[in-house]
């Protein structure tokens, strides 16, 4: 319809064998404002680009509205900015005539005063690239904004400019981030990417998100624990014989316990760094460079499913583990209750 920004149908996205995301679909309409969340290699960076029309799905289409027009920002984007011109020269060239009288108030905004405009690019820290790339998008004509990690290289000053600047933004925009003090305020809708799945879509803010998710476990939770009739354990004991039990259940879970929570420690540490193992692997897959290298894509496909493959070795362990702990647990409780009233 008239207010369609950018529809996606059925679009999936492959880096060689890899797959980020299968057939989804998803529309955003004027007025959106999105915090995308997810853990990395899950797929944002990737939904960034190609709902900026910067990049082509594998398969599906991604059509954008009659009337939409693209600003993104990344940091890609702002470590590619000419090296050999002026912060000033960057920013009016992006400019339009409109936007030409703001220049030098937005520049302010961002901490650029002064002579500090005749700086060149070549000489700027990667904050103040970030910066520059942010004044420049904001002058750029456009009613859709897509922010991939905008914050990561900002002070907290700067922070609160852009957050400012979003807030009163008249268009629809797409944040990739992690930082919820700064999404919280200026967002109403959340696209969370969780690997393997589809991207699934909350209303409200990311901490109402959050709130969702923790309120959902708590229910799951609840409904897998004993009823609240369950007895404590040496109820109805003296307490001479309640502590002479407690401490036979201490000392058993430090002998027969502690060594599987220690196992199950070094598994949890394997299981984050096979993780990120992944997330490394992805981002170097969704490089364009890599991308274009048959030899590389295929070396680091294979990485990736034997990644994948101890990934899964891993979490059958650490489900076996778990199981094994808990019904030693319980095993320790019924045999020190047991002891107890038997003496």
């Amino acid at each position: 319809g008239a207010h369609s920004v950018v529809r996606l149908e059925k679009v999936s996205k492959h880096y060689g064998s890899v797959s980020v995301f299968e057939n989804v679909d998803f529309e955003i309409v004027k007025g959106d404002r999105i915090a995308i969340v997810g853990v990395n290699g899950a797929g944002k960076s990737t939904f960034s680009r190609l709902i900026s029309g910067g990049e082509a799905p594998s398969s599906g289409s991604v059509t954008m509205g009659r009337h939409t027009q693209v600003a993104f920002f990344s940091q890609t984007h702002a470590d590619d900015l000419d090296p050999e011109k002026t912060i000033l020269e960057c920013v009016e060239a992006a400019a339009t005539r409109e936007s030409a009288p703001m220049v030098r108030n937005l520049l302010g905004c961002f901490l650029f005063r002064g002579d500090d405009v005749h700086k060149r690019v070549g000489v700027l820290s990667g904050g103040e690239r970030s910066r520059v790339a942010l004044v420049c998008m904001l002058l750029h004509p456009a009613n859709f904004l897509i922010l991939d990690e905008p914050t990561n290289h900002l002070d907290i000053q700067s922070q609160q400019v852009l957050q400012q600047a979003l807030s009163e933004y008249p268009g629809s925009y797409c944040i990739v981030s992690h930082n919820r003090s700064f999404l919280d305020p200026i967002v109403t809708k959340v696209l969370e990417f969780v690997p393997g799945e589809k991207p699934r879509v909350y209303l409200g803010n990311v901490s109402d998100y959050l709130e969702k998710e923790e309120r959902n476990q708590a229910l799951a939770a609840a409904a897998a624990l004993p009823p609240s009739g369950a007895a404590e354990p040496g109820a109805g004991l003296d307490r001479k014989a309640r502590r002479r039990m407690e401490a036979e259940i201490r000392q058993k879970k430090t002998r027969l316990l502690r060594p599987l929570q220690e196992k199950l420690e070094l598994l949890e540490e394997e299981i984050a760094r096979l993780e990120t193992e992944k997330t490394e692997i992805t981002s170097q897959l969704e490089r364009p460079d890599v991308a274009a290298d048959t030899e590389a894509v295929m070396e680091l496909t294979s990485r990736f499913q034997q990644t994948d493959r101890q990934l899964e070795t891993c979490f059958t362990q650490w489900a076996d583990l778990s199981e094994k702990i808990e019904e030693t647990e319980a095993r320790i409780q019924e045999e020190a209750e047991r002891n107890v009233s038997g003496s």
